[in-house]
């Protein structure tokens, strides 16, 4: 054991003195950093503000730094990385009609949330599947919509849990926090900027409560399992409770795949932002008008939403 004033405990010294040096200059430089965005974000119109906040959000620019590749979905042509830009910054998109096949007024806000074409449901079972995918690498009885246990005279402090005999959830899994221990997942995508949402200070734990409110207590009470709500928004970030869960996942994959923690919470984050963005870009140009009696499309009729005279802008 070397004796104090060694060459060991010295060069201990200058290497705990570094390490605090880099602390300290990482911070400053992650304080001049913020302290620039909140200027620009100040002197931004209210128009954009919004929007340049939720881009700067954990997640949702892991789609412009990663890699193209194919294999695993990173992958854009030209048209749909433009319009991958639009709708990061909320910018008008050229050749989108200006009114949806349900008949309203169409915007991307609107594309985002309106049901006609399956669109929403698409981008909710492909989060599902994906999350499912990943499950079924470092856990046991992995299954989707799995039925919940039926009711048999429980009492439950909360009206607003879900006593239907054919209440489902998205996922289940044994084995997330604690081996054979079960744990059931519901997943959530939801429109920042939706009129639902735009009022609330923190639209996550907003929509984390409301999953929670309807099945947590069910879940705790009748399976004898614990409930995690996946909480996305279409920008790619994720709630806390998402955040948590993914941690542990990248942890049990890093071990799985021998490959490094940072490597494995990229991987997941990058995969899922992906997933949310193109059922995104299908969504925002995807077909929503009434089934053609004949298959001939001729030029009165816009692929995209509805027939062309709606396209005048």
């Amino acid at each position: 054991m070397p004796c104090p004033g060694s060459d060991r405990d010295t060069f201990d010294a200058i290497s705990d003195q570094i390490n605090e040096l880099k602390k300290t200059v990482k911070q400053q430089k992650n304080d001049r950093y913020k302290s620039e965005f909140d200027e620009y974000v100040e002197t931004t119109s209210e128009t954009y503000r919004p929007h340049i906040k939720e881009a700067a959000e954990k997640g949702a620019s892991s789609w412009l730094t990663c890699l193209p590749l194919e294999e695993h979905g990173f992958l854009l042509n030209k048209k749909e990385f433009c319009d991958a830009l639009c709708l990061r910054y909320n910018i008008p998109m050229k050749g989108v009609p200006k009114h949806c096949g349900c008949g309203k007024d169409n915007d991307i806000c609107h594309t985002m949330t309106c049901p006609k074409g399956g669109y929403v449901h698409l981008r909710h079972n492909q989060i599902r599947d994906i999350e499912a995918s990943l499950l079924s690498e470092v856990c046991h009885d992995v299954a989707t919509e799995p039925h919940l246990l039926p009711i048999t005279g429980e009492q439950f402090p909360l009206r607003s849990t879900n006593t239907a005999d054919d209440a489902r959830l998205d996922i289940s899994a044994r084995g997330v926090w604690r081996p054979m221990d079960k744990v059931l997942f519901d997943v959530r995508i939801f429109h920042p900027s939706a009129s639902s949402n735009a009022a609330v200070n923190d639209p996550f734990k907003k929509h984390e409560q409301e999953k929670k409110r309807v099945y947590n207590q069910r879940v705790i009470d009748v399976e004898k399992a614990s409930f995690v709500p996946l909480v996305f928004s279409t920008n790619g970030t994720m709630g806390k409770e998402a955040d948590k869960f993914h941690k542990r996942l990248a942890t049990l994959l890093s071990i799985k795949r021998n490959v490094s923690y940072s490597e494995a919470i990229s991987f997941i984050r990058r995969r899922l932002r992906f997933s949310i963005l193109r059922t995104s870009l299908i969504a925002l140009r995807g077909f929503r008008g009434s089934p053609s009696t004949s298959n001939k499309i001729n030029e009165d009729r816009d692929i995209d939403f509805i027939p062309s005279m709606s396209m005048h802008f």
